[in-house]
């Protein structure tokens, strides 16, 4: 079976991460009032920032170690290279710039991290119709607008539980990588 992986918040903990590294950031940068309402979805909603800060944030956002610093979620790169070894082919589709800096450092922390894959593409902004492109068979990402773009293409797709997307109904959900594994393990 062809997987299509997401990489934030579906193999690593990106969000918890990207938010200690905004307060940090409105700290030193903005003006460290920190936040305006901690549910909110987006920075803007998040923190007293407008657009012209969360451009800067998200500018010097690569630059740093974010992106080497992410903690795995459990038990993610056990399951994927589980998967790659019975035979399966997992491919990494994410929505990251393709930035060479970018690039080298997502690589890098699939290394250090143990994960095995086929191949990873970046930049792919509509993951369903590339998924139906490349023949993947099933997409596993945490945004239902990935979700629904999969589904509305004809791709199969699993949506990994995250705090904002909880409250979702009518998906395919699944809460960790060992279901996740169980899930692919029975549609073999």
């Amino acid at each position: 079976m062809k997987l299509g992986v997401d990489m934030d918040d579906t193999v690593a903990f990106s969000n918890r991460k990207l938010i200690e590294t905004a307060l940090l950031f409105d700290e030193k940068y903005v003006n460290g009032r920190g936040f305006k309402n901690r549910d909110g979805k987006t920075l803007l909603d998040k923190f007293y920032w407008n657009v012209y800060h969360v451009e800067q944030f998200l500018n010097v956002l690569p630059k740093g170690d974010y992106f080497l610093s992410l903690d795995v979620k459990e038990e993610a790169n056990k399951y994927i290279t589980k998967l790659c070894d019975e035979g399966h082919k997992v491919f990494f589709i994410t929505r990251r710039n393709k930035s060479f800096l970018l690039k080298m450092k997502t690589r890098k922390w699939l290394k250090k991290n143990g994960f095995k894959y086929n191949g990873i593409v970046f930049g792919i902004t509509n993951k369903g119709e590339y998924c139906k492109a490349k023949g993947i068979d099933l997409l596993i990402d945490n945004d239902r607008r990935n979700i629904d773009s999969a589904l509305g293409n004809g791709v199969d797709a699993i949506l990994m539980e995250d705090d904002y997307n909880k409250d979702l109904v009518g998906y395919n959900r699944l809460r960790n990588w060992k279901e996740i594994y169980d899930y692919i393990s029975g549609v073999k």
